[in-house]
Parts: structure tokens; C-alpha cells; sequence
């Protein structure tokens, strides 16, 4: 791991402006109901990733792609108030940034998201700057832009930097990318759809005999498990009241453990450390509202005991 680089984490992948809402139930189709809370923030796997290890202390710079329409203008202003690093976030002017519409349902937690990409395009594995991706302690990636993804990758396992992968669902390419990752951190549903079995721990135990190296299955409130060497790891989900919307939970939960490894964090402290950010994301509206500050995250380890 490079001790000398500017950034402990860089995050190549999503950049996204949300709009979340909140209801006391969900509609039925062709029916309405009113919006309790409605808020604006950033939003994007990687790109809440880097903000959740910004507010955790680290140093955090996000790799991706935008407009100069409103969204990208609003993604920018929130990242620097965030102390996300930029330089590495392309413009493409005249063309539209990507897009998200949330609602939660109060009580529960649960969530629907609708998106639209935009017209900003993928970003070319051609067009990347090597020397820029690898000044980091660690590299993490989402699948979105996947080709992109897969060249960081294998850039920074050639340079010994670690690398964490965030992928929500299977993709054609997918297969090179788990390859080129230290660190697949997936949801159960992941697994699930690559073993073709319904047991989530049996589908993990299977993927991570497929792939031959660890592999981290989250799943929500039933916490997460590592599958290493043969051997499965549980972590709990940590409880913590209200429940107020569990978007964005994941990605603050691949930042901090991300981060967790630039601080030498063995798999289980790690996998208890991002289980705690994520846990407290949940207690706020929106993907970033709620992520917490070091001290926060390791007081609620601290009064959970182990």
C-alpha cells in the first residue's frame, strides 16, 4: 500500500444528483399520496462511497463523469463542501448528468429509485490518467463504468494498491472485473443470481468457490458475510432507531470499509467498522444526510461491544 499518496482512497465510477422524498405508505398503482420530507444531494455508488470517506477523516477523490447542466454544477458544489477531491471528474459540456428520483417509505426503510443516465456517455479506459488513479492508498469501483473499471483495476494490482468493488447486478462484462478486484463486496441478490440458489449463505459460499479468493456478501438488516480461505465470517447489522431510509446504506458501507484498509484494519474490525457507518447512514433521509464522522461510527462499536 502506498504510504506517500495524496489521496487514501480514489472512486471510479457513478455521479449522480438524487432527489429522495419520503411517504407514510406506498401508493398503490394509479393512486397518490403525499410527500412528508423531499431533500437534494449528491448520489452514485462511488461517488457516496468517496463522501462517506470523506466524512469518516480520510482524503477522498472521485473519478467520473458529468454535465455543465444544473445537476453537475450542483454535484460539484457538494463535493467540494464534502472535501472531495475533483480532479479527476470529466466535464462534458452541453450534454445531460445522470439523474435519480427516491422515495422511502416511513417505518420501514425500504426504498424505490428511479433513474435516468444521462447523455454524458462512459468514460474511455483510453482516456484515463494512470498516474493519477494510482495516487491512492486504495482504488475502489462501481460498475458503471465497467471497461473503465476493469483497466483502474488492473492498473492498481499491478501497483500493489488494493482495490474495493461495488457491482449491484450481473453485467456481460462482470466476470473480468471481480478478477481484477481484491475486495468484492456484493449483495446477496448478486450472489444469489450467479449460483442460481435461494440461501444466500450457500449462493456466497458458492461464489466464492467459483472465484477462488474472498468475497463479502451484504444484506441489509441481516448484516453481511465474508467467505476466505473456506471459511465464512458473519458480521450483524448493527440496530439502531428510527430506520428512516436505508438509501445509500451499501455505498457508505464499501467507503468505509475502503477507508478501514488504508488504516490497517484486519477483515473482521473492517467489516464492523463499515457495518456502523452504514447503520447510522439509515437514520437520515438521503444517501448522505446521515453518514457519520469517525468518532460516531466507532462510538456506536463501542456501546454495541463485540
Amino acid at each position: 500500500m502506498r504510504q506517500d499518496a495524496l489521496f487514501d482512497v480514489i472512486g471510479l465510477g457513478c455521479v449522480c444528483w438524487d432527489i429522495v422524498g419520503t411517504v407514510r405508505q406506498y401508493p398503490a398503482i394509479d393512486e397518490k399520496t403525499e410527500l412528508q420530507q423531499l431533500l437534494q444531494q449528491g448520489g452514485g455508488q462511488a461517488s457516496t462511497a468517496m463522501v462517506a470517506v470523506a466524512r469518516l477523516g480520510g482524503r477522498a477523490c472521485i473519478c467520473g463523469r458529468v454535465s455543465d447542466d444544473e445537476f453537475g454544477h450542483k454535484n460539484f458544489a457538494e463535493f467540494q463542501a464534502e472535501g472531495v477531491d475533483t480532479g479527476c471528474l470529466e466535464v462534458l459540456p452541453g450534454e445531460t448528468s445522470q439523474f435519480a428520483f427516491c422515495v422511502a417509505e416511513e417505518g420501514s426503510g425500504h426504498r424505490t429509485i428511479f433513474w435516468k443516465h444521462g447523455s454524458v456517455g462512459k468514460l474511455d479506459p483510453a482516456s484515463l490518467d494512470r498516474a493519477a488513479l494510482l495516487n491512492c492508498k486504495c482504488l475502489l469501483v462501481d460498475g458503471h463504468h465497467i471497461h473503465a473499471a476493469i483497466q483502474a483495476a488492473r492498473w492498481a494490482r499491478q501497483a500493489g494498491i488494493p482495490t474495493v468493488l461495488d457491482m449491484e447486478r450481473p453485467q456481460p462484462d462482470n466476470p473480468e472485473l471481480l478478477e481484477s478486484c481484491d475486495y468484492p463486496i456484493l449483495p446477496e441478490v448478486y450472489a444469489r443470481t450467479h449460483s442460481g440458489l435461494d440461501d444466500p449463505i450457500e449462493a456466497g459460499r458458492k461464489l466464492h468457490e467459483d472465484l477462488g479468493r474472498l468475497v463479502i456478501i451484504t444484506r441489509g438488516a441481516e448484516g453481511a458475510i465474508a467467505f476466505k480461505d473456506g471459511e465464512m465470517h458473519h458480521q450483524p447489522a448493527f440496530h439502531v432507531d428510527p430506520v428512516v431510509d436505508t438509501t445509500g446504506a451499501g455505498d457508505v458501507y464499501h467507503g468505509a470499509f475502503a477507508y478501514g484498509l488504508t488504516l490497517g484494519y484486519d477483515l473482521a474490525e473492517n467489516m464492523r467498522f463499515a457495518a456502523a457507518a452504514a447503520a447510522l447512514k439509515c437514520l437520515a433521509l438521503g444517501g448522505r444526510t446521515g453518514i457519520p464522522t469517525f468518532a460516531e461510527a466507532r462510538g456506536l462499536m463501542a456501546s454495541a461491544g463485540k
